[in-house]
């Protein structure tokens, strides 16, 4: 028997070369020709080049709420830096913000006043953030013995994937002002409204207001779980093994009694500072006792302090009912409200389990951080409350929830319209977007 490992070594080669392998569980040999054609069976190649991937369903060997992540890296890299917090005028112009610091304009503007409100020059504007089309693809790989289902995103397209719009959302819950839904630093985020009145709210904004969908709430917890491998916001870690956030407003650091009265006042922007990077920032409570705001990809606070209501979601049953147009129905929404409204149709679960829903197929392809059965090995360190008749829903938890809060903190109890202190809201702007200078930005708010 010739060792194979004393043969002579090559320098070129052909298609009609062969090379072996264990394929299969046996020996055996294949042409280069068929080789580099196998390469990209199920497209592995072009995705692994293009993308990287979340294993969103499948438990991972680090731990349950931990998550497997790969593919190429750098694109996750890129992907990251494409979104831009900027501040924008009602119509849609924005200039861009410092990236390290979001209380400055990119040329330098100083933006606030020593109080924390926004300049008058700049008073007519919004803090936004814009994350750019994602393009996305759930692929079927068979791992062991198991199928998953892996979500591969990229700034590119991908071959038989599907498109994430862009999003262009509030950096803070919203506040009021004139009438009008905004996002603004130095205020008291609002409240005590349904979710049509903070809609409309939105619309007297300008009529490509509205409110931030799942879309969002998806964008959030991908850019958790694909850049630090984590499920658990709360308890997420760097490479270094500290804490990237921390528990955040819900309530654990405040030492009164009622933990949801020391924090809801608490105003917005303090997390400003650090830009469009994820970290905490001390704040005062009610009490006068220190507790931290956090960012999560330049949005400030998206769980703890008060619930945030998404547009574009609504429960008829165990029907989730998701669209990504700028509407918001009234009255009671059944079934037949969505007959003319381009939407999926996803399932919710009647406990707290986290297998989220995804979508294979080319129709409604995609990956929807809506909970819908049980599976085990997957913990997200948050908690899930359902009721048969609750139609809508909420994220993020409110600071009595303690733990029980973070990204992937989902409640859908609630009818379609109610209002309480505890439930806010996050603006959203669907138009197009154009890009300007501080100074003409300056101009056109005058």
């Amino acid at each position: 028997m010739k060792d194979i490992t004393n043969s002579p070594f090559v320098h070129s080669m052909s298609d009609s070369n062969s090379i072996f392998g264990n394929f299969g569980g046996a020996v055996g040999q294949m042409t280069i020709g068929e080789f580099r054609q196998h390469l990209n069976d199920n497209d592995e190649e072009v995705l692994n080049n293009l993308a990287f991937y979340i294993d969103v369903n499948k438990p991972s060997s680090l731990g349950s709420s931990r998550v497997d992540v790969g593919g190429n890296l750098h694109m996750r890299a890129l992907w990251e830096a494409s979104a831009v917090s900027v501040i924008m005028d009602a119509n849609g112009n924005a200039c861009k913000l410092k990236r390290n610091d979001n209380r400055f304009t990119e040329d330098g503007v100083s933006l606030l006043n020593s109080d924390g409100t926004v300049i008058s020059t700049y008073a007519k504007c919004d803090f936004m953030k814009i994350v750019p089309i994602t393009y996305g693809r759930v692929q079927t790989v068979t791992v062991g013995a198991t199928s998953v289902q892996r979500l591969w995103l990229s700034l590119v397209p991908l071959p038989g994937g599907y498109i994430i719009p862009q999003l262009v959302v509030g950096k803070f819950k919203c506040s009021i002002v004139d009438g009008k839904l905004r996002s603004l630093p130095g205020m008291v985020t609002a409240d005590s409204r349904t979710i049509r009145a903070f809609w409309e709210l939105a619309q007297a904004r300008s009529k490509n207001h509205g409110l931030a969908n799942l879309d969002f709430q998806n964008y959030l917890l991908f850019h958790m779980m694909s850049k630090y491998a984590w499920r658990d916001s709360q308890n997420c870690k760097g490479s270094d093994n500290t804490l990237i956030w921390g528990v955040g407003l819900d309530g654990t650091e405040s030492k009164g009694s009622d933990k949801f009265a020391d924090q809801r006042n608490i105003k917005t922007g303090a997390v400003l500072s650090l830009g469009d990077y994820d970290g905490n920032v001390p704040v005062t409570d009610n009490n006068g006792d220190t507790v931290h705001s956090v960012n999560v990809a330049g949005f400030a606070d998206p769980w703890g302090q008060k619930w945030e209501m998404r547009g574009g979601l609504c429960s008829v049953g165990l029907d989730v009912y998701c669209w990504r147009s700028n509407i918001v129905p009234s009255g009671t929404p059944t079934a037949d409200t969505f007959a003319n409204i381009e939407h999926v149709k996803l399932t919710r679960p009647t406990s707290a389990v986290w297998a989220m829903n995804i979508i294979a197929s080319e129709e409604g392809q995609g990956v929807y951080m809506i909970p819908k059965q049980s599976i085990s090995g997957i913990s997200y360190g948050d908690n899930f409350w359902y009721a048969e008749a609750g139609q809508l829903w909420l994220f993020g938890g409110d600071s009595s929830d303690g733990a029980n809060c973070g990204l992937a903190c989902a409640y859908s109890n609630h009818a379609w319209s109610p209002s309480s202190s505890s439930l806010s809201a996050r603006l959203a702007y669907y138009g197009e977007v154009n890009f300007v200078s501080a100074q003409r930005l300056a101009e056109l708010v005058a």
